[in-house]
């Protein structure tokens, strides 16, 4: 799931790029608030529903609320499949792409992991009305994490497509996206985390060259191995990227 930047396609904003394709990358114990994914897995048989909710503030534009739920399913202890769908909550209300994907850690030695992520979106949000883009796209996702002591660190690099449905919004938009972004957490309490997150990615925008760059803090509570609660603030750090964004979510572990 990657930027589908277009004026013309509701989805497909500066928006789009940091919640709907960065968020179908994200489906285990670090996604919401963060947009930099980690190289764990659930483990067999394990699962994870994510829910979350953003109040995303563009530059010149009134606030929007959109929302994410993601079902993450442990295949093997280091593969798991995902299946996740954006909403799009103030008015007008309607669902984006559904994306299917899988996360494999493919290699693990002391402190440090690397994961391969790939996920393709689906063509089924109604792309008449402004949701989605109305065609299939692909993306892939690098993922380096190293764990020490209370520190954690993850880098993401990223490709995907970035294809339409209408050949005019095709036109004015580059035919794939690259992404990369760096976090750590620190785990302040046996059940309390905070968290930074720092990105930038390639503008979709054809006739734009200045890339999207954002910051992002926040929290991250866990209460029970079972429950997770998180609240996150973004904040666009170019004027291609959003003015600011505000969000919290609930991770349930079973």
């Amino acid at each position: 799931m990657f930027t589908k930047i277009s004026k013309k396609t509701r989805f497909a904003t500066p928006l789009a790029a940091s919640l709907l394709l960065l968020g179908a990358m994200q489906s285990t114990a670090l996604a919401h608030p963060m947009f930099t994914d980690d190289a764990g897995t659930q483990g067999a048989s394990n699962n994870q529903l994510e829910i979350n909710s953003d109040r995303v503030t563009e530059r010149g534009e009134r606030p929007e609320t959109v929302g994410d739920v993601t079902y993450t399913y442990g295949l093997t202890p280091t593969l798991d499949l995902f299946a996740d769908q954006p909403l799009n909550i103030s008015g007008p209300r309607g669902i984006g792409d559904t994306s299917l994907g899988f996360k494999w850690r493919f290699f693990e030695r002391g402190n440090n992991s690397i994961a391969f992520k790939s996920s393709v979106s689906m063509a089924n949000a109604n792309n008449e009305k402004g949701f989605g883009s109305g065609r299939n796209n692909l993306s892939t996702l690098l993922i380096f994490s190293h764990v020490n002591g209370p520190w954690a660190l993850h880098y993401n690099l990223g490709l995907g497509t970035n294809r339409f449905k209408s050949q005019e919004t095709e036109d004015e938009n580059q035919p794939t996206i690259w992404t990369t972004s760096v976090a750590a957490t620190y785990e302040l309490l046996p059940q309390l985390k905070v968290v930074g997150d720092i990105g930038i990615a390639r503008n979709a925008d054809v006739n734009d060259r200045q890339y999207p760059a954002y910051a992002l803090t926040g929290l991250v509570y866990s209460p029970s191995k079972t429950f997770d609660l998180d609240v996150g603030i973004k904040y666009g750090l170019n004027n291609a990227s959003i003015k600011h964004q505000f969000g919290a979510g609930v991770a349930l572990h079973f």
